[in-house]
């Protein structure tokens, strides 16, 4: 059965009950295809060639339209019999780019910039629930529960947490149970997330942030981040963000690994477990080596049993000076230095200096520390990352 590209998009439009966002992609998409190929492909290779004389557009781009299109050959091939080219075609392939992230103090400065209650609830709403800006459009003050909204998402009705304190905010803000929350300055409900997330934009240009990827989904994104980092749980950051698959909630947990193995120490856990156990070690009297000075997992130090055998025949080097690569005489570096590199070698100087009061080695880490910090250095340097 052969069919015009254009006719293809008519029969999607008719046939699928779409947001009017949604149909837009529908017609950038086959709208493309349909300037390269007038009839509707019967063969994934015109699929793929319409791929690579798309110049100059982003990788995501021409994924998001390869996906419109397998969803429109997908939808004739169930309605009307007719092949989908895209089944057979190469998916193309998205470079993965690293996402991008509000610090603490740019959420902090975006709470400051919002003048006004609507902004502020709004703002508030999309970081602790973490739901897309999208979902907050049709929110209705029937929606907001008791530390909860009901919205509906991109796969239907979701559930996203919210504090109990905004949620009271939000029933007040909409007025009544079939008003909208967030409402037009006319006072209806805005058609799109487009309206309502500029409104985002507004007060994150206000509070000085700049640069790109600064929108409303980021914060989302850090939102995520905040759980990922703490919890180290993909299915805690899927029942926030209510993903449908959790291949995409372990994005996030890859973004926070070289924190999480910072976190969490096999060693100091077999400490506290042994500790908890109450240390006896099937009757062989044994010594409590102190790794750890400062915090640890459940407010306790951790500690690891060694016997006095062992303590008695070796030396302290002995016992961690492997862990360290060794330094050849002559060998300096310059190399920059991260805001967490810096952290940790001010916590590992602050906890010298408390053991070893009077050591010489205790001023020379403060001098190192100066000229790591010295203006003109730091700043210089800092700005090569």
């Amino acid at each position: 059965m052969e069919m015009k590209t254009l006719e293809v998009l008519e029969k999607v439009l008719k046939g699928k009950r779409l947001k009017p966002n949604t149909q837009r992609h529908y017609r950038d998409a086959l709208g493309s295809l349909a300037r390269y190929s007038d009839d509707w492909p019967v063969r994934g290779v015109v699929i793929n060639e319409w791929l690579a004389s798309l110049e100059g557009y982003a990788d995501t781009t021409i994924k998001m339209w390869f996906d419109f299109v397998n969803a429109a050959g997908k939808y004739m091939q169930k309605a009307y019999k007719v092949d989908n080219p895209c089944a057979e075609a190469e998916r193309p392939k998205v470079s993965k780019k690293k996402r991008r992230y509000f610090t603490i103090e740019e959420l902090v400065a975006i709470i400051k910039a919002c003048v006004n209650e609507f902004e502020l609830l709004l703002v508030l709403t999309l970081i602790d629930s973490a739901c897309r800006i999208g979902e907050l459009v049709n929110l209705k003050g029937g929606d907001v529960g008791d530390g909860f909204i009901n919205v509906m998402g991109k796969t239907g009705q979701k559930r996203y947490r919210l504090d109990v304190g905004l949620c009271e905010k939000l029933r007040v803000l909409a007025g009544g149970d079939d008003e909208p929350v967030f409402k037009q300055k006319s006072g209806g409900f805005y058609q799109d997330g487009d309206g309502l997330g500029h409104r985002v934009r507004y007060v994150v240009e206000r509070a000085g942030i700049k640069g790109k990827k600064v929108g409303v989904h980021t914060l989302r994104h850090t939102s995520a981040l905040l759980v990922a980092r703490e919890t180290g749980e993909a299915l805690v950051v899927k029942a926030l963000l209510q993903h449908d698959d959790l291949k995409t909630s372990m994005g996030y947990i890859h973004d926070v690994e070289d924190i999480l193995q910072d976190k969490y120490s096999p060693l100091r856990l077999l400490g506290e477990q042994y500790k908890m156990a109450g240390g006896d070690n099937g009757g062989i009297k044994v010594e409590q080596l102190q790794l750890t000075e400062g915090e640890s997992i459940g407010e306790s130090v951790a500690v690891v049993p060694v016997s006095r055998e062992v303590l008695a025949g070796a030396d302290i080097d002995d016992l961690v000076g492997d862990m360290f690569p060794k330094i050849s005489e002559g060998v300096a570096v310059r190399t920059v230095l991260k805001y967490e590199d810096l952290l940790r070698m001010r916590k590992v100087f602050a906890w010298y200096a408390r053991n070893n009061p009077g050591d010489n080695d205790v001023a020379w880490a403060r001098e190192l520390m100066k000229r790591m910090l010295r203006k003109g250095g730091s700043g210089f340097y800092s700005r090569r990352k």
